[in-house]
């Protein structure tokens, strides 16, 4: 309820359920005019025999558009209380400006983001840069650590030098 009175939300889905559950009631009735077995007991059969079973098919009509009737009108209410439902979010859901805000926000979502992996990319360049001149620093100590054992030992070392560069032959 409103200042304004009760508000109904009207959708196509809400439309038709209703014209559906119409139907189905107008059946219903129908049905129960035309197929329901009067209250009369049957006339005895021939020769003192028993009377003739009963016709149960309109029973059978009966259950199948009594059961339509049930679920096109709890369909309606389903259907009705979607629509108030949603009706209740959209009138507590903060707008969207015509400016963009949803675009803003995205806009500063996504710089926060970059900016984030540029500090990311800056801190791995670091870490590489740290381990690279590391491992130049041992590579050169352990050479001259090499080095200076080879010279205090009294046994000359196995001559194992390669060049660099390979010499051109000879022609």
């Amino acid at each position: 309820m409103t200042e304004r009175g009760f508000q109904l939300q009207v959708s196509k889905l809400l439309v038709v359920a209703v014209i559906i559950a119409t139907a189905a009631t107008g059946a219903l009735v129908v049905t129960l005019l035309t197929s329901m077995p009067s209250g009369q007991t049957p006339a005895p059969g021939p020769n003192g025999l028993p009377p003739p079973p009963p016709n149960l098919r309109p029973l059978a009509v009966f259950s199948v558009v009594t059961g339509l009737f049930v679920l096109s009108w709890l369909a309606v209410l389903v259907v009705f209380a979607r629509d108030q439902i949603l009706r209740q979010i959209r009138l507590h859901q903060q707008p969207l400006g015509p400016d963009g805000e949803l675009n803003g926000l995205l806009a500063g979502l996504r710089a926060e983001i970059a900016a984030d992996r540029e500090r990311d990319l800056d801190a791995l360049t670091e870490r590489l840069t740290d381990l690279t001149s590391e491992f130049g620093e041992r590579r050169e100590t352990d050479g001259y650590l090499n080095g200076m054992r080879t010279a205090t030992t009294p046994d000359p070392p196995e001559a194992n030098v390669r060049a660099l560069r390979r010499t051109p032959p000879q022609r």
